[in-house]
């Protein structure tokens, strides 16, 4: 009986082998990789190293950014001291549009009392 069933185990190797063979084919014809799993995992582990370098690389960044800014504050003083400035020159022109308006309106009314008296 042993002798009978080694002889099947024998013989069921290669077929085993085949169908492993053929199913590894045809899982990377589907999917396109051809590396084996350790070449795969390998790889999946130096790309997860290089976005850990360029993360830390980024929080540097980061972090002069911060340093830079703490550094100088009159920068936004001097932007803010800009902006009211421009705020006052935009003022200043609404201020000219609406006297220029009440110019020409009240031009218009002396024109057309002139016109009513004849």
């Amino acid at each position: 009986m042993e002798r009978l069933e080694k002889g099947v185990a024998a013989a069921a190797k290669p077929v085993v082998k085949t169908a492993e063979d053929m199913f590894k084919d045809a899982l990377q014809s589907l999917t396109g990789n051809y590396k084996d799993k350790q070449a795969l995992q390998a790889e999946e582990a130096k790309k997860i190293q290089e976005a850990r370098v360029r993360l830390a690389q980024i929080n540097k960044e980061i972090v002069e950014a911060r340093k830079k800014r703490e550094h100088l504050p009159a920068a936004p003083e001097a932007q803010l001291l800009r902006a009211g400035q421009e705020k006052k020159v935009v003022e200043k022109q609404k201020k000219e549009s609406v006297l220029a308006k009440m110019i020409k309106s009240r031009q218009g009314s002396k024109e057309a009392m002139q016109r009513a008296s004849g």
